[in-house]
């Protein structure tokens, strides 16, 4: 399927998670336009399964649109209605929320150090945030907004939603066409010493530090922790129905032993390993979040999974 728009073409496939097998339909993958590919991953459209669910950390800023149905999520010990289109923070932990039967979402991750390219801030801003995106632009990016609203109104053809979301990024990117990226620093460089990684960028290693915050949401050492659970996650846990060792799944990731996985999946994900496997197992409509193909999950979030 071919998708339109006023930017370069892209492509669109349709995916089947293990868990919709009955649905063929029920979630699309698109790849963005070659103008917009050195900000944004793919994309995805979801039916989301009625219900409460547990959002497990995220490690970059992502594009939320409610195609249909609603959201609700917990903030401040407060129910509260998502927006219809939203720029969600990184996230330090899960979060929980409950979707209306019939909700049907569009998301689409933020490669690091890039979202000043399309709104007007870094990352660090909304790390745990969720804003509507009327509530971030300002001027002409609110008209683009209005017609993106109406075109999206307009119809239930995924390949036009996408497009029209796509026009809107496109004309945000054309708007900050002079801008530069923020700190942004390849996966394999993350282990490096802070020090070191200064000296690459010819900065001092405070400069580094703070740029890398701007940019990334939290420190070096967070995020470092953060990472590595969330890669775990993706290659083996995301569309997996059973898991056989955690003990070997601790050792593959290079966790000291297996209590420190069992820590850090119960911070991040809000789930026990006890639970996770449980849910995986038996088809738990609330764990939706881990039924995206591991093989899928560098393709909407990049090297470093959620």
């Amino acid at each position: 399927m071919t998708v339109e728009t006023n930017a370069p073409t892209c492509t669109m496939d349709t995916m089947i998670s293990p868990g919709d097998a009955l649905h063929p339909q029920s979630e699309w993958l698109f790849q963005p336009p070659p103008a917009l590919a050195d900000c944004v991953c793919h994309g995805l459209i979801k039916n989301l399964p009625g219900g409460p669910y547990l959002l497990p950390a995220g490690l970059q800023p992502i594009f939320l649109l409610v195609l249909d149905g609603g959201i609700r999520f917990l903030h401040a010990n407060r129910q509260q209605q998502m927006a219809r289109l939203n720029l969600c923070g990184g996230t330090q932990g899960p979060r929980q929320a409950w979707a209306a039967p019939g909700t049907r979402i569009l998301t689409l991750s933020v490669k690091p150090g890039q979202l000043r390219r399309l709104i007007d801030m870094p990352a660090a801003t909304i790390v745990d945030c969720r804003s509507p995106l009327d509530t971030l632009l300002r001027g002409e990016d609110l008209g683009e907004l209005a017609r993106c609203e109406t075109a999206l109104a307009a119809t239930c053809d995924p390949s036009q939603q996408v497009a029209a979301f796509f026009r809107l990024l496109f004309s945000l990117r054309r708007r900050r066409a002079g801008l530069d990226a923020d700190l942004h620093l390849p996966i394999d460089l993350l282990a490096t010493a802070p020090g070191e990684l200064a000296d690459r960028f010819g900065i001092s290693q405070r400069q580094f530090e703070r740029r890398f915050l701007a940019s990334y949401g939290q420190s070096l050492r967070s995020f470092r922790q953060q990472l590595r659970c969330s890669r775990l996650i993706a290659a083996c846990i995301c569309g997996q129905r059973r898991i056989d060792s955690w003990a070997g799944l601790a050792a593959e990731a290079g966790y000291f032993d297996q209590s420190h996985l069992h820590h850090d999946l119960q911070r991040f994900t809000g789930h026990t390993p006890g639970q996770l496997a449980a849910g995986l197992a038996r088809d738990d409509p609330a764990f939706w979040p881990y039924r995206i193909a591991s093989t899928r999950m560098g393709q909407l979030f990049g090297p470093s999974g959620y």
